[in-house]
């Protein structure tokens, strides 16, 4: 069972909406993979492709004074401190697909919509 992109999680930030279902993309082939090397690999590729999502998020935030840059990081920071736990299980042999999935869904369902939706609305807002 995959974690499902929908067209209403688009920002109207076309980089920041293709690096979103890039992270879809990567989250389904974990969930799809079938042995430990894959996943790890998968893994790996989805904590990289995270932090630097996080990273240029941020950085456009700090450029154009995101007022609630702050609470987004710390937010962005939780959202790591959990896909790192699952990274080090995968690690250690265990895929805890429960974890990834509700991760994703959280991500999905709040973090998009309303965090993400927020830098959206703060950058289409004439200054």
């Amino acid at each position: 069972m995959g974690i499902e992109w929908k067209e209403a999680y688009n920002l109207g930030q076309a980089d920041i909406d293709q690096q979103h279902r890039h992270l879809f993309d990567l989250t389904n082939a974990l969930m799809d993979a079938d042995n430990v090397v894959t996943m790890r690999s998968l893994i790996m590729q989805l904590y990289k492709h995270t932090r630097e999502h996080f990273e240029q998020e941020e950085n456009l935030m700090r450029k154009m004074k995101f007022p609630d840059l702050e609470v987004h990081t710390h937010y962005h920071n939780k959202l790591l401190s959990r896909l790192n736990t699952i990274s080090q299980e995968v690690g250690q042999g265990v895929f805890n697909k429960p974890a990834l999935t509700q991760l994703m869904n959280d991500w999905a369902l709040h973090h998009i919509p309303l965090d993400d939706a927020a830098i959206a609305t703060f950058m289409n807002t004439p200054k």
